[in-house]
């Protein structure tokens, strides 16, 4: 039987609370429009930095990625869902190639953010190491499209700092905005053609037949089908087998479809809704 809740929590050690006031570094956020509960994860810092592009607020995206969070972190994490939801093989020298130009674009953020106002030429190299990084995203294909929109979001915020400040024409931004959507546009279909696409379109069933003696019309049977890796198969009892069967290969285009969308396609597909909203208002 179960431990009760209350009593397992009794036996666990206590964590330290520490005292702070509301404007804390050591707090995450004192926002009370935040939910009680947050995951924080790759889809919503996607959101954020899309929230703050719709707000003009480049230093939050800077702040949000390189003190309070690990863009390292997230960006592994994006490129990892992406590839575990596809099942698609990427290769290591260019991951290891773009962490090292986040872990350098990481030092460079962090002295622009700790004197912007006397660190301006920083937001150059910033932007340059950035544009580095959505190159080697790039070669990843699909499977890098997630951390793709991340650092585009990024990117952006740095361009409309730029634009703001007079710097670059906001042209530039409109211009760079098209360019990245109209990528993440182009491979985001990939997402379900090595998932949905690969699952087989018909079955191969078979069914036993009723012994002689047998009184009931049900028949045993069983189906199977590939969804491009592996082999799934249902047997069970059924007066009709042919529905039954098509109903488990329907069942499975629909979970697998509900996967993908929350997953990926998604968080980036609201994205880039709000990116063309951008450029509506440039």
């Amino acid at each position: 039987m179960l431990e009760p809740l209350d009593e397992k929590v009794a036996k666990m050690p206590k964590p330290e609370i520490n005292e702070v006031s509301s404007n804390s570094p050591l707090a995450f956020s004192s926002d009370e429009t935040l939910p009680l509960a947050l995951t924080i994860n790759w889809q919503w810092v996607l959101a954020k930095i899309t929230e703050a592009l719709v707000e003009k607020d480049s230093t939050l995206v800077l702040k949000l990625l390189f003190s309070d969070l690990d863009y390292v972190q997230f960006n592994h994490n994006a490129i990892e869902d992406v590839r575990s939801l596809v099942r698609q093989s990427v290769d290591e020298n260019t991951l290891r190639t773009t962490q090292i130009h986040i872990h350098s674009l990481q030092e460079l953020a962090k002295e622009y953010l700790a004197r912007p106002l006397l660190n301006q030429r920083r937001l150059n190299d910033i932007i340059d190491k950035c544009n580095l990084i959505i190159l080697q995203l790039k070669n990843l294909g699909v499977v890098g499209v997630a951390a793709f929109m991340l650092a585009s979001g990024l990117h952006l915020a740095l361009l409309q700092e730029q634009a703001t400040s007079g710097t670059i024409e906001w042209g530039n931004l409109k211009k760079q905005v098209i360019e990245h959507s109209e990528y993440a546009e182009s491979i985001t279909p990939e997402l379900f053609s090595l998932t949905v696409g690969l699952i087989d379109k018909s079955c191969q069933c078979i069914q036993w037949k009723a012994a002689p003696e047998a009184t009931v019309s049900t028949t045993q049977y069983e189906c199977r089908y590939c969804d491009g890796k592996d082999i799934h198969l249902f047997r069970a009892t059924s007066a009709h087998a042919e529905n039954e069967c098509s109903k488990h290969r329907l069942q499975r285009f629909q979970t697998m479809t509900n996967i993908v969308n929350h997953t990926a396609a998604q968080p980036v597909r609201t994205a880039l809704k709000q990116w063309h909203n951008i450029t509506a208002i440039i």
